[in-house]
């Protein structure tokens, strides 16, 4: 190992007697002889050779000293090695420092519900880490969110500028011109409009023993399947039949646009068409209450043939007229509007919070050793146009079947 004081002390040793040289030729008002300048350039190449190995010898014992690093009990009892870790904290020992920076503030988010009102103080976010993995949801576990256009971040209203029919096209009123080489650009009335998104509360309960709050893995598995499950599930009905205090859902929608059903105990293929012939988008997906699924799979065509025609090897098939069909527990009853959507929904925004929050109340349910945890988080949805496009003939990237 090399002492690396002592390299910079040569290298600074040879930089003072570089600039004794120069400042010496200017002090008798002359330039550098040829001798001088030889020697100069000498000594700046070892200046340099000296800065390399200094930089060398640095890497090299900050990865030396990195390997022979003991672990350091004080460091790591300050990092959560696992989410349930983290959430037994919440529960067991929530005047653990730890906790301190990750305090959710604010009586928006301190409220509870039923008989939690009392007993809970706000709750903790929790780490990066763990987060992401409780806010990411797949396509096989909801249908709106992993299709729509999410945006991440905070709490602050999120403004962003409404896609509306103006003109001859409805990206947020913005209008193409052709110019002319020379000619002047034309003065355009442009219509601007924004959409705000701003996240609403919600959040998921679950009763927990005393006995499961000691183990980690165990309370792991409740936050990550029974509370993110409850939350997804919240989401996603929201979405789609939302109002007040919730995301604003597609099938109440101003932009939806609604297409009457020929009959309104069944959808039928001329249903289906004129849906069909309303949309407008690029990433269609049916939505569908189970009721619809008998329905799809007798509907014939104008030529009486099965159009949606299932097989004992392969089951159903996952496309109507070329886009998935996708069955919702959220969608409506049969009889009611929106038991069927033709949706693009990159055109739904999502706005999330800053992530998702964990608190607990062991008062509740003092006596019989439950304790009550709370996830929750903060998020808002709503369609990314005001209204259906006024075209000569009307469509949206949202249409429903809706009773006569």
């Amino acid at each position: 190992m090399r002492n690396i004081e002592d390299l910079k002390a040569r290298m600074y040793a040879l930089i003072d007697e570089v600039r004794e040289m120069v400042k010496k030729a200017e002090s008798e008002s002359r330039a550098l002889s040829a001798e001088e300048q030889e020697k100069r350039g000498r000594m700046m190449d070892e200046i340099r050779q000296y800065e390399k190995d200094i930089a060398e010898e640095e890497e090299l014992q900050r990865i030396e000293s990195a390997r022979a690093k003991k672990p350091d009990p004080e460091r790591d009892r300050y990092e959560w090695r696992s989410l349930g870790e983290f959430v037994r904290t919440v529960c067991t020992n929530p005047h653990d420092k730890r906790l301190s920076s990750r305090e959710v503030e604010g009586p928006e988010l301190r409220q509870s519900t039923q008989d939690m009102a009392n007993d809970t103080q706000g709750g903790y976010l929790v780490p990066d880490q763990f987060s992401d993995q409780l806010l990411t949801v797949q396509p096989d576990e909801a249908i709106v969110r992993p299709r729509a256009t999410v945006f991440g971040g905070n709490e602050a209203d999120f403004k962003i500028p409404a896609l509306q029919y103006h003109g001859e096209n409805m990206y947020a009123g913005a209008e193409v011109t052709w110019i002319g080489e020379g000619a002047a650009k034309p003065q355009t009335d442009i219509v601007f409009r924004q959409i705000t998104l701003q996240p609403y509360e919600v959040a998921a309960h679950v009763e927990v023993t005393d006995k499961l709050l000691r183990n980690s893995n165990i309370i792991e598995q409740v936050v990550r399947t029974q509370l993110r499950g409850a939350l997804i599930d919240a989401e996603e009905d929201a979405f789609l039949k939302g109002s007040g205090s919730k995301p604003t859902g597609i099938i109440d929608a101003d932009c939806t646009f609604g297409v009457t059903r020929a009959d309104n105990s069944e959808v039928q293929y001329a249903d289906v068409k004129s849906m069909y012939a309303r949309f407008r988008g690029r990433r269609g997906v049916w939505i569908a209450s189970r009721e619809v699924l008998p329905e799809l799979m007798a509907m014939k065509d104008d030529s009486d043939v099965l159009i949606w025609q299932p097989n004992a090897r392969d089951g159903s098939p996952g496309n109507l007229l070329g886009m998935p069909v996708l069955f919702s527990d959220h969608s409506p009853a049969m009889n009611q509007t929106g038991s069927l959507l033709l949706c693009d929904l990159s055109y739904y925004l999502i706005k999330d919070g800053v992530g998702v929050a964990i608190a607990a109340s062991p008062h509740f349910k003092f006596t019989n050793n439950i304790t009550v945890i709370k996830a929750f988080k903060t998020v808002d949805g709503k369609p990314w146009l005001d209204n259906v496009l006024p075209t000569s003939y009307n469509t949206s990237p949202f249409v429903q079947i809706e009773n006569q």
